[in-house]
């Protein structure tokens, strides 16, 4: 019989599997975090049905409506501009009385009311304007927070929200629609609040219509934000600045980098999920020593789900750093927490994958000091005694065990509501028992003791 001569591989090949193999793993590291934040950007951020299921229940924080009801007061009283009403109303009600001590007087009016204007040194009403206002001021807040407090504009809120963030997101997606509430200029994206102040300058001039004779409001705005604010300043006889009722969202530099995100987002978020997984069958694939390749792997991801982690916390502080007030610090907070909790949910999921897959491929290896463990407590690798009972009494009903687990299972992923921890926990533990079951029925198979290896 010929002799088959059995050629060794290369070492040089070896060398290169291994490089390619240790590239091939930051590479895969990296797009397992950028498609974790892309899945959950395209699934929460991006999505406005997802976005009210995450931030809705917690919009009846109070300090929703504390910063809404501050921003809607300062510009209604913007609007009203009651210190130069006050001083306008007193002044025509000092001239009046200056009339009416002339005509007392049964005098010419020219020459004495010049007299009191200039040559006589008097208080006039117009000097008490700033306490007239200061009292209509706080008028005017008390009714604004009452009309934000109120039940009806409770059950608006969520729609109000829901509108701006569509808008919001057509706007970056460029989708050509009309967004009235949320429109781009060349220095930022503005939310319009013109609407609110409305309804708040209607509820105020039933408490401060005197400073203001034949001010009627229209019945209802026109949608343009520059029309509007110009229908409302000739409602009220003045001129409103150009920035009236706007919320800078982003400025212009900021929303060009989330236009070009959310663009390559909606068009690459599955692709990029696709090319993850096969990268990471490629690298096992490719790795010559594939238990080392996994654990890598997984230590790998881990480490770069904690350090996007820590990221995104600084993302958070930059957003709350933000606010103006210390109601808008809380509501930026609540927001951010909201809406980022579905992302550190998909975190953990894929952390504990990792994890999990780690930890399994160093037990395969069986490690030194695994074996070692063997030989102080012999139960873990014990065939026959009180072991090898539960394991022949586990393979005995191997069967009914499969789908008791199974349905337990099943009964686990209903009770947690679908979600994405509880879908990955229910399958490490459905894995976890049907591999151990049929681990339990190979250890019945084997009688008394191990089965010595054949001779060669």
């Amino acid at each position: 019989m010929t002799a088959v001569a059995i050629l060794p591989a290369r070492p040089g090949g070896r060398v290169v599997r291994r490089w390619v193999a240790a590239v091939l793993v930051v590479v895969t590291t990296l797009l397992v975090v950028a498609s974790t934040v892309a899945v959950w950007a395209h699934r929460t951020v991006l999505d406005t049905d997802d976005f009210m299921d995450a931030v809705t229940p917690v919009l009846d924080d109070p300090a929703f409506y504390d910063a809404l009801a501050d921003h809607v007061t300062e510009q209604t009283l913007l609007a009203l501009d009651l210190d130069a009403r006050a001083a306008t109303r007193l002044t025509e009600l000092d001239e009046m009385m200056a009339l009416a001590l002339v005509e007392q007087l049964d005098a010419e009016p020219g020459p004495l009311l010049e007299a009191l204007s200039t040559r006589v040194d008097r208080l006039t009403l117009a000097t008490l304007a700033p306490v007239v206002a200061d009292r209509f001021e706080e008028r005017v807040e008390t009714l604004v927070h009452r009309l934000v407090d109120s039940e009806a504009f409770h059950d608006r809120l969520p729609q109000l929200v829901e509108r701006a963030h569509r808008a919001a997101i057509g706007v970056a997606r460029a989708d050509g629609a009309d967004h009235p509430d949320v429109y781009l200029t060349d220095d930022a994206v503005v939310l319009d609040t013109t609407p609110l102040i409305a309804e708040a300058l209607r509820e105020a001039l039933g408490s401060v219509g005197d400073m203001l004779p034949g001010v009627t409001l229209p019945d209802a705005l026109v949608e343009r934000a520059p029309d509007a604010r110009a229908q409302l300043g000739a409602a009220l006889g003045t001129r409103l600045p150009d920035g009236f009722g706007q919320v800078a969202l982003l400025d212009r530099e900021t929303f060009d980098l989330v236009q070009g995100t959310v663009t390559t987002v909606d068009r690459a978020v599955w692709v990029l999920v696709a090319l993850t997984v096969l990268l990471v069958v490629v690298t096992v694939a490719v790795a010559p020593a594939r238990r080392r390749v996994t654990v890598q792997l997984g230590i790998g991801v881990v480490a770069g789900l904690m350090i996007a982690a820590a990221l995104v916390a600084r993302l958070r502080d930059l957003v709350v750093d933000a606010a103006r007030t210390t109601d808008g610090e809380r509501v930026a907070t609540v927001l951010f927490d909201a809406v980022a909790a579905d992302l550190h949910e998909i975190f953990w999921l894929i952390g504990i994958v990792a994890a999990v897959g780690a930890v399994v491929a160093v037990l395969l290896g069986r490690p030194a000091w695994l074996r070692r463990a063997g030989d102080r407590w012999p139960w873990l690798r014990a065939t026959d005694g009180e072991a090898a009972g539960i394991s022949r009494r586990v393979a005995g009903h191997a069967d009914a065990l499969r789908v008791v687990v199974v349905a337990v299972a099943v009964l686990g992923v209903v009770l947690t509501g679908f979600s994405w921890v509880g879908l990955v926990l229910v399958g490490l533990f459905l894995a976890v028992c049907l591999v151990g079951i049929s681990v339990a029925q190979r250890i019945a198979d084997v009688p008394g003791e191990r089965r010595s290896a054949p001779a060669p």
